[in-house]
């Protein structure tokens, strides 16, 4: 017994000094993992790139064995159990039983944060000293994550994917997502929440290719205290560009009620009566100047006018915006309006007459898409993406945020585009995006965009405006003062038109914030536009 005593007293230094080391080395291994992580050149940690999730937590955040269109998967709940009340337990169960239907995803609904975050598509997160941006392929859904440490400017005001303000906790972004309404659920097995809910995420870089992603549950409403989900997110290495799955437009087209345009979507020809494309048609127009009558409402550039800069001396393009278009969502060329449609001013530079130079077919397409059994057709009466270069002229705000190697635009009518400025090829001719795919490059102080890669399913105002397929798209972003950028936007489609034309609209820059434009949760007009549609088909077929 005594030698076994001894045998323990000399081998306690032992045991010390070993988890003594072993500190050391946990220490010194976070110590080197803080070191070799990337960071931005303000120091904090570099979160932006594409990532996604390898789990099974959009379908159930707890433990679940396998059910129809649900495959089985592990809980990321810490402690397993969500902690409902007893009335809220019984109501998740009713949900289950009625996933099918009653689940707001079904419908092609915004997910809500934080259910966007683990759904099975990739996202693309951009990060500036400011903001941290979040593009998600799933519907053209952003979130914006203020981190400039000033108040919300609108606080209160409920959405599907609530407001989110960020900070920084030594290597940690720490994002307090508040204001959410109660019509999102948490996965689809029917986890659910009230309008009292409050999340908090922390996003956490373990290394170049990992993010420990947790989000804090509070709703005092629905549950008995707080819960945390936690799971990694993975870098998605080998893809340079997310791309789209536009949920109600291709539920939408596989139902049939969306149809197909032969004329102008992808692949259609050009019709056989088609007049040659001139390409080389332009009148190799000027900067931007208050010369013109089109450009009247842009500010006059001046010799060495102050425009913001980022460090490296490129114009600091980045804030929120809204287009003095002038009625072009209601036509591109000079309209006096009607019953259902405002003037417009005119924004078409070239020609210089104003005029669109469209083939024969083309413009009487336009004049039949500007009758009122017509509107049905027009893909934003469906709350689809605009497409470009009618995504900028809407009339609803913008952000633009520039971050490194890229330049992205988030519109309030919930869509996005991001711009790429590292010279990448373009897509494979077979892939076609309502949004193309936008590759840019710097000019001077000019940022030059081209895009292409048009699915030609878009329209591009509300009388009906035609664009195919074929359309290339050559835009110019001029900053023309710290308050104002010049936009110019050159569409050549040789299907539609005869010759390339240019739109210019002035871009005002606001010190505002942008709320949610849920357009297809709150679309009550389309229902009536199908009525007149469905009436004239009627009427044309000899029906009563």
């Amino acid at each position: 017994m005594q030698s076994l005593l001894k045998m323990r007293s000399r081998l306690k230094p032992l045991v010390r000094g070993s988890a003594r080391c072993m500190l050391l080395l946990s220490l010194a291994a976070g110590a080197a993992s803080a070191q070799t992580i990337p960071r931005t050149a303000d120091g904090k940690p570099d979160l932006q790139g594409i990532w996604q999730v390898r789990n099974r937590a959009a379908y159930d955040l707890e433990d679940h064995a396998a059910r129809h269109g649900m495959p089985a998967g592990r809980g990321v709940v810490d402690g397993g159990a969500i902690p409902y009340q007893p009335w809220a337990r019984e109501q998740k169960r009713a949900n289950l039983a009625s996933r099918a239907a009653a689940d707001p995803l079904a419908r092609c609904y915004l997910p809500g944060v934080p259910r966007i975050m683990y759904m099975e598509f990739p996202f693309h997160i951009f990060q500036t000293s400011s903001h941290v941006a979040i593009t998600f392929e799933w519907s053209q859904v952003h979130r914006l994550i203020y981190t400039h440490g000033e108040p919300a400017l609108y606080p209160g005001v409920e959405s599907w994917m609530g407001h989110s303000r960020g900070r920084w906790e030594g290597d940690v972004l720490v994002v307090e997502v508040t204001d959410h309404n109660d019509k999102t659920w948490l996965d689809a097995a029917g986890n659910f929440h009230s309008a009292a809910l409050r999340v908090t995420e922390r996003f956490s870089l373990r290394d170049a290719n990992t993010i420990d992603y947790e989000a804090t549950i509070e709703d005092p409403e629905v549950f008995t205290r707080p819960w945390t989900i936690r799971m990694p997110l993975h870098r998605q290495t080998g893809v340079d560009r997310i791309l789209e799955y536009q949920c109600q437009a291709e539920l939408e087209e596989a139902d049939g009620d969306f149809e197909r345009d032969e004329r102008t979507w992808y692949p259609a020809p050009p019709p056989d009566g088609n007049a040659p494309f001139d390409a080389e048609a332009s009148a190799r127009l000027p900067a931007p100047t208050v010369a013109a009558e089109a450009s009247s409402e842009l500010a006059a550039p001046s010799a060495g006018a102050e425009i913001p800069r980022l460090p490296d001396g490129t114009p600091d393009l980045g804030g929120y915006y809204m287009a003095n278009a002038g009625g072009a969502n209601y036509g591109l060329e000079t309209q006096t309006g009607g019953v259902l449609t405002p003037p417009s001013r005119g924004v078409v530079v070239d020609p210089p007459d104003g005029t669109l130079p469209y083939q024969e077919w083309a413009r009487a397409e336009r004049i039949d898409r500007a009758l009122p059994h017509r509107g049905y057709d027009d893909p934003t009466a469906h709350c689809f993406v605009a497409g470009i270069p009618r995504s900028h002229y809407v009339p609803a705000p913008f952000h633009i945020v520039q971050a490194p190697g890229y330049v992205v635009v988030l519109f309030e009518r919930m869509s996005w585009r991001q711009i790429a400025l590292d010279g990448r090829a373009h897509l494979p001719d077979s892939m076609r995006l309502w949004q193309g795919d936008s590759v840019g490059r710097w000019e001077g102080d000019t940022l030059v965009v081209e895009s292409r890669n048009f699915n030609g399913k878009a329209w591009l105002n509300e009388v009906g405006d035609v664009v195919t397929h074929a359309q290339t798209v050559v835009e110019t972003f001029t900053p023309v003062s710290a308050d104002q950028v010049a936009y110019r936007a050159t569409v050549s489609d040789p299907i539609a038109y005869t010759r390339p034309w240019t739109i210019e609209i002035p871009f005002d820059r606001r010190a505002d914030e942008l709320l949610e434009v849920a357009c297809h949760e709150d679309n009550n007009d389309l229902q009536h536009l199908k009525d007149v549609r469905d009436e004239y088909r009627a009427r044309q077929n000899g029906e009563e």
